[in-house]
């Protein structure tokens, strides 16, 4: 490449992408706060209480990222045994009514000015500052002495096991990353993919899921020590993946489809916002690439003010170099003799 971009991309990443550990400790403090509160309104409720928590999602998986756009978020999903969630008469709790049971118990408090929320696959609860916690309901069952467990789902009871995505995505990173630093590599175009997809409020892109299982079709083991080429190549195989193929599977057993009409129109937006990206990126492969057009490429890209002050520092430069090579002679010419030379 003719510009190497990788620092710049690093020290981004850390700065503006990864939270950091203030923040992964409120994010915390808040998982056990509504674990608390849950169970305290599940007793003043006379309702089961949970035998497990699993945390999941971006949280499990180390991909969390800040956003100006976006709210920041945990999932903790919540397990029930399968009998416990049965009614006196030995009726099964539906879906529906196992999310309400546990909304009702977090609702007891009072302490939210927007009240817990049954969503299609989870009970929300936010907070004012942007911050959400996801809590999936999970009921848990014995199938030939195994342990199994289904998600309260919008379509019914779903199975479902948010420990195998976990153990999936951080057994991927392991295998194919080159480094072992810093999260490693592939969790850090995970990252960056993630706060590129949220940089624009008017973007319709697909969850944090779909986008971490694409990079891993996309990521090949030790494919290259420098984030920068990487995240180029990643965006072009993406991007070639979803011109061809818009059906995406669980990586884990079931295996099911999880791109859904919805996200399906978010890939189509992810493909058409890929397209830009290569080509502002790619421009760092020009032989006349220099940082000034790097960054420049990256502020684009991440939609960002980060680097408005090296751009104004190289500017100013390139400006002072342009104003003293057609610069006026601050002295007069001195033709000596006729002779055509010049002082």
């Amino acid at each position: 490449m003719a510009y190497d971009t990788n620092q710049l991309l690093l020290n981004f990443h850390n700065d503006k992408v990864f939270v950091d550990v203030n923040s992964l400790d409120q994010a915390r403090a808040r998982r056990q706060a509504n674990r608390d509160r849950l169970e305290r309104g599940l007793k003043k409720n006379d309702a089961p209480l949970p035998i497990e928590y699993v945390p999941q999602g971006s949280y499990a998986m180390h991909t969390m990222t800040q956003s100006d756009i976006d709210s920041s978020d945990i999932d903790d999903g919540v397990i029930f045994t399968q009998d416990s969630l049965k009614f006196s008469n030995g009726q099964d709790r539906s879906p529906l009514e196992a999310k309400k049971m546990v909304c009702d118990a977090l609702s007891k408090d009072e302490v939210f000015n927007k009240p817990p929320e049954i969503r299609n696959n989870c009970v929300r609860i936010y907070y004012n500052d942007g911050f959400h916690v996801d809590m999936p309901v999970y009921r848990e069952f014995k199938e030939n002495g195994l342990s199994r467990k289904e998600l309260a789902s919008n379509t019914g009871w779903r199975r479902s096991s948010p420990e195998d995505i976990t153990e999936w995505f951080n057994g991927q990173v392991t295998d194919k990353s080159p480094d072992t630093t810093n999260g490693r590599q592939m969790r850090r175009i995970v990252r960056l993919l993630k706060y590129w997809s949220k940089s624009r409020a008017s973007w319709n892109m697909p969850s944090g899921f779909i986008i971490s299982i694409l990079v891993d079709e996309a990521y090949s083991s030790g494919i290259l020590n420098r984030d920068d080429q990487v995240l180029l190549i990643v965006m072009r195989q993406i991007f070639a993946r979803l011109s061809g193929n818009s059906n995406i599977h669980s990586p884990v057993s079931p295996y099911e489809l999880v791109t859904k009409t919805n996200s399906v129109t978010s890939l189509e937006a992810m493909r058409t916002a890929l397209a830009s990206a290569i080509e502002e990126l790619s421009k760092i492969e020009q032989s006349d690439c220099n940082e000034l057009m790097a960054i420049k490429a990256l502020k684009v890209i991440f939609y960002t003010n980060y680097w408005d002050q090296r751009i104004c520092e190289l500017e100013s430069v390139t400006n002072d170099s342009r104003n003293r090579l057609y610069a006026e002679p601050k002295n007069p010419i001195d033709k000596q003799g006729g002779t055509g030379q010049y002082a």
